[in-house]
């Protein structure tokens, strides 16, 4: 049974104020910097997953008159929020571990503060188990970001436990504070993976060595007509893949033989990529390194041609 992104937002978003919840509860109970700490995160895991829900409902619009290519970059915006969301916790909880110190208010209920956080980790392997299915299944860059940031929250709640339990056994309260700054590097650190992301989506970065290898290997292996190919370029736009490159063949080649080639070779790189949208331009001789092309080369009466489409420029 497969699930959409949109459904796996709602229950992160869910799960999130649950967490939020029961964390902050304990925290207040027990007197918890750690706990509280982690409470903030998952209050902003809550608001994170709200913008993620209506991001996630433009991008899987499609296209329009308005936007050709669709609204897929939606989630590198909506991931590049959420990492900035991410960075303010941790410098919140930053903010709250030196507050601490300075007040030298340590103590803590351990036995409680345990009990709320393994509930709490309970929780959070769920939804990290779920995400990471849901991220597997459509390869989205915002569930791709929820799962990686509730595996963070895992393996914090994880450290908040031990930290808990060496606060029990050894009564080293300034523990408590140490792991609260620890915490907030982590969270900090797990930001800006995502903004990275983000980053790359929103600027257009080619797809990875191994894919572009795919691509080359179908061009090179199809036929024997294509000489050459040059101008290849590929992106990303949400769950969309973008590529475009120039065939060369030989000048005696029909169209409709050329043209057949290069329907062959969309058909193969749609069969390894399935959302991806290929477009080919079919060259009768490499002009990758030429900065203008000159038509007179292949047109009868090139120059007199030529001074046409010219003055049909500068007469507009």
């Amino acid at each position: 049974m497969s699930h959409s992104p949109k459904q796996a937002v709602i229950i992160a978003s869910l799960t999130a104020f649950i967490l939020a919840v029961i964390k902050f509860t304990g925290g207040i109970m027990t007197g918890s910097l750690t706990v509280i700490s982690s409470s903030i995160d998952s209050l902003l895991d809550f608001f994170v997953s709200i913008i993620n829900f209506f991001a996630l409902q433009k991008s899987m619009q499609g296209d329009d008159d308005t936007y050709h290519y669709g609204y897929g970059k939606i989630e590198g915006l909506a991931a590049l929020i959420e990492g900035l969301i991410i960075i303010i916790s941790g410098f919140l909880i930053s903010f709250f571990a030196i507050r601490k110190f300075i007040s030298k208010d340590f103590i803590i209920d351990a036995d409680t503060s345990i009990i709320f956080m393994v509930v709490s980790i309970i929780f959070t392997v769920g939804i990290v188990w779920y995400l990471n299915r849901v991220a597997r299944e459509t390869n989205n860059l915002i569930i791709k970001s929820d799962a990686f940031h509730y595996k963070t929250d895992l393996f914090t709640n994880v450290g908040i436990i031990i930290t808990i339990i060496i606060i029990k056994f050894t009564g080293w309260y300034v523990i408590d504070v140490v792991v609260s700054l620890v915490i907030s590097a982590y969270i900090l650190y797990g930001a800006s993976q995502i903004i990275r992301s983000a980053y790359e989506m929103l600027m257009d970065k080619a797809l990875c060595a191994s894919d572009i290898l795919k691509i080359i290997d179908i061009i090179k292996k199809t036929s024997s007509d294509v000489q050459s190919y040059h101008f290849l370029k590929t992106r990303c736009s949400g769950k969309d893949i973008f590529i475009e490159f120039h065939l060369v063949f030989d000048t005696k080649i029909t169209l409709l033989e050329a043209h057949t080639v290069s329907d062959t070779i969309e058909c193969r790189l749609k069969g390894i990529f399935p959302n991806s949208f290929v477009t080919i331009h079919l060259d009768p001789y490499d002009d990758s390194n030429i900065e203008a092309c000159d038509i007179r080369r292949f047109l009868p009466n090139g120059k007199e041609v030529l001074s046409d489409i010219q003055g049909e420029h500068s007469g507009k």
